[in-house]
């Protein structure tokens, strides 16, 4: 009876303790605009290929907001936030020889959704950025032959 009161108790710890599963937010600090992807080859072998995903984003300038990672299409990665034409925007290349990520597994996202990790005052955040467009592929030349 000892026993059976024992599992009982590590079975509720279990079912109570944290879980790996990612609360993501309704409402984050920035704002988040429509965001593209875009397959692209490189001319040669060695350039790889992958998918090039610009997130726009409103960054507040006096803020703590800190941008981690992006997670798409069962890739993670370190996410970089840049200013293109005047607009801060996440830009991140995934290639397509990058293992899959157990997290976004977690996140069960389709194909048209990432999510953008950021830490807030010390607190990691997780924002689900819907309606991702996809454009057309980006296929680069070769180098010239002699």
């Amino acid at each position: 009876m000892k026993y059976v009161l024992s599992y009982f108790l590590l079975f509720c710890l279990c079912l109570t303790s944290c879980t790996s599963q990612k609360k993501l937010q309704t409402e984050t600090p920035f704002e988040i605009g429509k965001a593209s992807s875009q397959p692209y080859v490189g001319g040669r072998e060695e350039s790889g290929s992958g998918t090039e995903l610009r997130i726009p984003v409103s960054l507040l300038e006096n803020s703590d907001i800190v941008i981690n990672e992006v997670y798409f299409r069962g890739k993670q990665v370190k996410a970089l936030v840049n200013t293109v034409d005047n607009q801060n925007m996440i830009v991140v290349r995934i290639p397509n020889d990058s293992p899959e990520s157990s997290e976004t597994k977690d996140l069960s996202l389709n194909s048209d959704e990432a999510v953008i990790s950021y830490l807030d005052n010390g607190e990691t955040k997780y924002a689900k950025v819907k309606g991702v467009k996809q454009k057309q592929p980006l296929i680069y030349k070769g180098a010239p032959k002699n």
